[in-house]
């Protein structure tokens, strides 16, 4: 019994090391999910053979693995992708669409290449790796240097986004096309995305009764109950239907990023339990399991190395240069590396194309180390470049402190909190709603979560929205929103 808890120890004292390794000793240069992988080999059989991964470990993996592919889904910002920025002619999937589009081109090119002189047996596989990149990398990076909210920290987090979730789907397609020999698997993917629409059409009627809302509380934590059954349900249908369960849990976390505010108490709560828990057993066991005297040998495996790491720099530089026209050139360069970085999908990736035979297991290996070798490098480059550059400071950032009272309001206004009650009102943008112009909402009360206003906030059914306004505005509200 004792030595069934000694490798998942030894996993959570990695995971307790390696975010202090990568602050202290590697001054933020390495993520800590690179150093996980790193100690996780130096431990393992295949290096100082300490420990080896047990079934218990194993299965904890292969979940965490899935809900790696859910807190990717979860990172979607639909709106972000979807609503035109006043700043550009061209909505963010727009963009994104054009960025990846330039970027599988050139993958395409390479892979054909490669295929012509033999050096590859995949061209799909190859070009959809290539075209990847790394969200996990992304957007801890644009948050340390404080770009996330600028525009530029937005416009890369859209094509990082666009890059994952086009490259997940297309190629769990491709493979479940390849495992079967019959194009009636895509038909199977289609199936489950139609389960994503019906799931998130029901939850998203049935979140607006309030027994939910009763049944809620510190103990019950019914929100991450639900969302672990959600996984599950999309997993077992996933397995059930052939198709890979990374996009099932990949759809399972889009569905929970469409009903649930990005920056919530429960997205908070489920990137805990995977950044906390789960994620670092998973990028361990990737270590444990890796074995370098299965890496491909000879000239050609180091040549086609050495043109795949070009290509994963490459693909993203040329779409940067062209693309990221308000911005200065070295600004443009650093986005481009950045974006350069992969590391979670390549990984899963790779296991996957292992196990449907897509890529041999050396090939596949080395795709692996070459995406650790580019989540340390990109992140390096990204920071000196980005260097010499000020983040620009928000509106409000500029402004002194004010404190608001009856005294700095205009003639005749006062304060309200309104609770909405209507449900027709539910789940509607607030630019959508007919509001009077005399009032200003200053934010949104929904249990224990402030929220503040945005015209594509989505209001709820119960939520407490304060106010202030003349009180003919006021009343207006109150009409709007709340009894019949």
């Amino acid at each position: 019994m004792t030595q069934t808890y000694v490798p998942l120890l030894v996993v959570a004292l990695i995971a307790l090391l390696s975010p202090w390794m990568s602050v202290r000793v590697f001054r933020g240069l390495l993520p800590a999910i690179v150093i996980e992988i790193v100690l996780g080999f130096a431990i393992g059989p295949h290096g100082l053979h300490f420990v080896s991964s047990t079934p218990n470990v194993a299965f904890l993996a292969d979940f965490a693995f899935s809900y790696l592919m859910f807190l990717s889904g979860l990172e979607l910002d639909f709106d972000l992708l979807f609503e035109r920025s006043m700043k550009s002619a061209w909505p963010g999937w727009l963009r994104g669409l054009t960025f990846f589009l330039i970027t599988i081109a050139i993958s395409l090119g390479v892979s054909l290449v490669m295929l012509y002189l033999h050096l590859i047996q995949n061209v799909v596989v190859m070009t959809l790796m290539l075209s990847t990149t790394s969200v996990g990398i992304v957007t801890p990076a644009l948050k340390e240097k404080g770009w996330l909210n600028a525009d530029f920290g937005q416009e890369t987090l859209v094509y990082a986004l666009f890059a994952d979730m086009l490259t997940l789907l297309l190629f769990s397609t491709y493979i479940a096309v390849h495992a079967s020999n019959n194009a009636f698997s895509f038909l199977l993917v289609m199936v489950l995305v139609a389960c994503f629409v019906f799931c998130y059409r029901g939850l998203k009627v049935l979140r607006r009764y309030r027994f939910l809302r009763i049944v809620e509380n510190a103990t019950s934590e019914l929100g991450i109950r639900a969302t672990f059954a959600l996984i599950l349900v999309f997993l077992v249908l996933s397995s059930s239907l052939g198709v890979e369960t990374i996009v099932g849990a990949f759809l399972a976390g889009a569905i929970i990023s469409l009903l649930d505010n990005r920056h919530s108490v429960l997205s908070h709560k489920l990137n805990s339990i995977g950044y906390g828990f789960l994620l670092p057993i998973f990028f361990v066991n990737v270590g444990m399991k890796f074995n370098f005297g299965r890496l491909g040998t000879g000239w050609v495996f180091i040549v086609s190395l050495a043109v795949f790491l070009l290509t994963m720099y490459a693909n993203k530089l040329v779409p940067s240069l062209l693309l990221y026209r308000k911005f200065p050139m070295r600004q443009r360069a650093a986005g481009g590396f950045l974006l350069s970085a992969r590391l979670s999908l390549v990984i899963a990736a790779a296991q996957i194309s292992i196990q449907s035979h897509a890529l041999s297991e050396g090939m596949a290996n080395g795709l692996i180390l070459l995406a650790v070798i580019s989540s340390f490098i990109s992140p390096s480059i990204f920071s000196r470049l980005i260097k010499g550059y000020t983040v620009p400071v928000q509106a409000d950032q500029k402004a002194p402190a004010i404190v608001i009272d009856r005294n700095t309001l205009p003639p005749g206004w006062s304060f309200a909190q309104i609770e909405v009650t209507k449900r027709e009102v539910s789940a509607r943008r607030m630019r959508s709603l007919a509001l009077p112009n005399d009032v200003l909402f200053i934010s949104i009360l929904r249990g224990e979560e402030r929220i503040a206003p945005r015209g594509h906030t989505r209001l709820e059914q119960f939520d407490k929205i304060q106010v202030m306004g003349h009180p003919t505005a006021l009343d207006a509200v109150r009409k709007l929103v709340g009894p019949n």
